[in-house]
């Protein structure tokens, strides 16, 4: 992994059509390299808790969204997420730059199995794994 690129909020592309969720958030950056598909957010206020780190709902959340973008650019699978557990590493302070990648693991017809990363610079701050319903009425849009 290239952490100098990745690691740097300017290499990323601004999303021009966020889902409600995903622009109420700012999980808005996303940069495609060698096959994998990033996306990145920077820690504000909004995302934080009491102490002023990203709460964990922000951090599972962002993991969420990164998976079911990854099965969709992969081969335009919709899913619902069927599970999803957590691994908190480190914490996310406000003004931090966060990205991730996920990777599928496995496939069945009806079924993904999708593991996630999240890092700030060159540091793993939270792992994902997650169980993801593939959707038979495969839309055109994307369904992020």
């Amino acid at each position: 992994m290239d952490f100098e690129i990745l690691s740097n909020k300017k290499n990323y592309i601004l999303d021009d059509d966020p889902g409600p969720f995903s622009k109420n958030n700012g999980f808005l950056y996303n940069l495609e390299r060698d096959g994998i598909f990033y996306k990145g957010f920077e820690v504000n206020e909004v995302n934080c808790n009491k102490a002023g780190i990203a709460h964990g709902g922000t951090l599972i959340s962002f993991a969420d969204g990164i998976m079911g973008y990854t099965a969709w650019k992969k081969d335009s699978f919709p899913c619902l997420t069927a599970k999803l557990n957590a691994n908190y590493i480190g914490p996310a302070p406000k003004g931090s730059w966060v990205y991730g990648f996920a990777e599928i693991i496995r496939s069945t017809q009806s079924v993904l199995f999708i593991n996630c990363k999240l890092y700030i610079n060159q540091d793993v701050i939270f792992t994902s794994d997650g169980i993801f319903k593939i959707l038979r009425n495969r839309g055109k849009d994307d369904p992020s």
